[in-house]
């Protein structure tokens, strides 16, 4: 390489270090898996590389807000149901479990044939299990299991304060 080459490239690698770490590092702003800082933590555990939350909007109540159930990478979803748009109450199923020894909560986003269920439970002699079911026509796809433990705020009190239409069938614990 010419000299003349390397001295503005010397020059620009000396001008770009005195600057602060955000301006050389592009700012990107992937859409993140987990809530935002402006929403709350309804739900969320790991899968392996990949992440289940449901976010609920600022001002969630009977009448107002929004659920978003949201599967993926931490740094791009590959799902979030359902979008803004959509009356999330029309969509979303909520129930409690009741076992000898324990229970649990489970939330249910229905899109078309599928069914994104999260759920946490407990039960004397199993102990505690979370993670999310996928149904399809009511056969289930798949069952992944969270593998650290779960933020979960689901239950009947979430049901109430958000306006969460109920069920007392509607889903079997894996």
């Amino acid at each position: 390489m010419p000299t003349r080459t390397l001295i503005p490239l010397a020059a620009t690698l000396v001008a770009l270090s005195s600057l602060p770490a955000q301006a050389v590092t592009p700012q990107l702003t992937p859409t993140p898996t987990a809530c935002t800082p402006d929403e709350q933590v309804v739900f969320q555990c790991d899968i392996g590389a990949r992440r289940v939350a449901v976010c609920a909007s600022r001002g969630l109540g009977p009448q107002g807000g929004q659920l978003q159930y949201r599967y993926g990478r931490p740094a791009a979803v590959e799902l979030a149901y359902p979008s803004a748009d959509t009356p999330w109450r029309n969509v979303t199923r909520g129930g409690t479990l009741m076992f000898s020894g324990g229970g649990g909560a489970w939330l249910a986003f229905t899109r078309g044939e599928h069914r994104y269920v999260v759920y946490t439970a407990v039960g004397q002699g199993w102990g505690d299990k979370a993670g999310v079911v996928v149904e399809r026509g009511g056969r289930r796809l798949a069952v992944l299991a969270c593998t650290r433990p779960p933020v979960s705020d689901i239950g009947p009190d979430l049901f109430q304060r958000a306006g969460v239409p109920t069920l007392e069938e509607g889903f079997e614990l894996p």
